[in-house]
């Protein structure tokens, strides 16, 4: 872009000389023309004249053409800069939005998000065994999990479900082999069941 810009400059710079130059020449051709005697030379000279005359404009013309060009290509670079800034803008604040999501998940997570933990947790043993102790097959287990969850959990009464049922059935459709394990808590506590109050120490 600054190559350009110095290559453009030094262009304008010679069509200036060029265009004084012609001017130059076309006045004193003119002069030549008007002081000629003879009806021959005057003719060459008014022919020569006219040459250079259009000389002249044609430079000027590309001389404001290219200052067209300039004036556009700054134009566009200036609305790309602002397209990339609000680009950039956009993604932090999705990346923000995120985080902030991501905190609330984590520290006051919805009855759907326990119900998930519950269930990753029920599953994990038997994803671990499926996978054979092998972590890259383990973790394609688990997006596999994740992927059905978040499926599942925009389904009515998905936080309702005994714990058993839902991992039961993710079991089944993962055509996952081993012994379902769900502890009593697990199958007593409901995902969407208050926290209990915090006992009276004073």
């Amino acid at each position: 872009m600054a190559d350009r810009s110095a290559k453009l400059e030094r262009a304008e710079q010679v069509l200036g000389e060029l265009t004084e130059l012609g001017l130059m020449l076309a006045r004193e051709l003119a002069m030549q023309a008007r002081a000629a005697e003879e009806t021959e030379e005057k003719v060459a000279l008014a022919a020569a004249f006219q040459k250079t005359s259009r000389v002249v404009r044609l430079t000027l013309a590309l001389d404001f053409k290219l200052a067209r060009d300039a004036a556009r290509d700054a134009a566009e670079a200036a609305r790309e800069a602002q397209a990339r800034a609000a680009d950039a803008a956009l993604r932090e604040s999705r990346i923000m939005q995120a985080a902030r999501e991501a905190h609330i998940g984590m520290t006051d997570p919805s009855p759907a998000e326990i119900q998930k933990r519950r269930v990753r947790g029920v599953l994990n043993r038997l994803l671990w065994d499926e996978s054979e102790g092998d972590e890259a097959d383990y973790e394609v287990l688990v997006e596999d999990l994740d992927a059905r969850l978040y499926e599942a959990e925009d389904a009515p009464g998905f936080a309702d479900l005994p714990i058993e049922v839902l991992a039961q059935k993710l079991k089944a459709d993962m055509r996952l082999s081993g012994p379902l394990v769900v502890t009593t808590a697990e199958k007593l506590v409901a995902a969407n069941a208050p926290a209990p109050p915090l006992a009276d120490t004073g």
